[in-house]
């Protein structure tokens, strides 16, 4: 119906994001656009709705769409049928998020001095507005996974390479699936909260050195929080 090939491989989501690109290259959909909804790329496909979201969520992840609650699925930028999406390979459990972190330290903590020194005051402005959305998701419903999200990649945006959100949205998808279990901790995510705000507070006084520092303490939370709910 839409132009797609039915897919039928082991690995259906690795296809399906690249018969994606495929799409929207053959389209010329261009930023900004909406794609087709969740359903008609289910029956184009002929897969079901969890490869659909998990390959939707790999473009998501390299900046490449972006999912808007209740509005559907838009196209963030262009895509080169010669780019490459490079895999990271990074399982849920303990040791490999541990692992993780430790290139995550380096990437983010980069990212945020980057933002510090570089980003516009356009770019901090919003900043600010993604962490006045999460604390209030946060204290209105106890947790803002989504809206940490966002909050995280607005600094990422701010450093104005685009590497930096397609590598580190590309390592989060294991992070928030090893936090979506149903863990007995009433105050999870309690110590990281406050460091959002000094690290916004950080990057808006323009103090490079500041934000690195604040950026691993909030990672050093997150390692805190994996070790303690996953004990070896």
């Amino acid at each position: 119906m839409l132009g797609l090939a039915p897919i039928s491989t082991t690995n259906k989501s690795d296809m399906i994001a690249e018969q994606l690109i495929h799409f929207i290259n053959l389209n010329n959909y261009k930023a900004g656009d909406q794609l087709p909804s969740e359903r008609e790329l289910m029956e184009a496909l002929g897969v079901g709705r969890s490869s659909v979201r998990e390959a939707v969520r790999k473009l998501e992840a390299k900046n490449i769409i972006q999912i808007r609650r209740g509005a559907g699925t838009f196209l963030c930028r262009q895509v080169s049928k010669d780019e490459v999406l490079v895999p990271i390979n990074i399982g849920p459990e303990r040791d490999s998020l541990i692992f993780a972190l430790d290139i995550r330290r380096g990437l983010e903590a980069e990212a945020a001095m980057i933002a510090a020194s570089r980003g516009t005051d356009e770019a901090i402005a919003f900043i600010e507005k993604c962490l006045i959305a999460m604390e209030h998701a946060h204290q209105t419903n106890g947790s803002a996974r989504d809206e940490d999200a966002v909050f995280h990649r607005s600094i990422y945006q701010a450093t104005g390479n685009p590497l930096f959100e397609q590598l580190i949205s590309g390592m989060r998808g294991p992070f928030q699936s090893f936090f979506s279990k149903p863990f007995d901790r009433q105050d999870f995510g309690q110590r990281s909260f406050p460091l959002h705000r000094e690290l916004y507070e950080a990057i808006a006084k323009r103090d490079p050195e500041l934000s690195r520092i604040t950026t691993l303490k909030l990672l050093d939370c997150v390692e805190r929080d994996i070790l303690e709910m996953a004990p070896a």
